[in-house]
């Protein structure tokens, strides 16, 4: 793999943080975790599992990564979650983002799903996206 996995999780990290839409909803800058500190507030996003392929062509060598990113909220309803996966689909769903290492070829939204937390309070969103990179 000669494009760094990091470097996908670093653009899409930068597209969400820069994002004046969802800082308008996440705080700035956005609240967006790889790892959730302690005493985290809410709403925040997180990055999940990564499935990668390979996706290479005759002419060049590529990935495609699977990425899942989660949506946490303790507003009461779905409003908010709602809201932060749209943004999110604004921000992400065939945006050209800039991956170092590689020849940027796509994002695309694949699915999100809503589901509420055991603890009553929190819901919790989960969006799926394809990106294909090339170098």
């Amino acid at each position: 793999m000669t494009t760094s996995l990091f470097a996908v999780q670093e653009s899409i990290y930068g597209a969400l943080t820069s994002s004046t839409a969802l800082q308008s909803i996440l705080g700035n800058p956005a609240r967006c975790y790889d790892m959730v500190p302690p005493a985290a507030i809410f709403p925040y996003v997180t990055f999940g599992d990564v499935v990668v392929k390979e996706y290479d062509t005759k002419d060049q060598t590529g990935l495609e990564q699977l990425l899942t990113l989660h949506v946490w909220s303790r507003y009461r309803g779905r409003k908010e979650l709602k809201q932060i996966i749209q943004t999110i689909y604004d921000v992400l769903h065939n945006a050209a983002l800039n991956v170092t290492g590689a020849i940027y070829v796509s994002c695309m939204f694949q699915s999100a799903s809503t589901l509420q937390e055991n603890d009553g309070l929190t819901l919790h969103g989960i969006l799926r996206y394809r990106i294909v990179v090339q170098h």
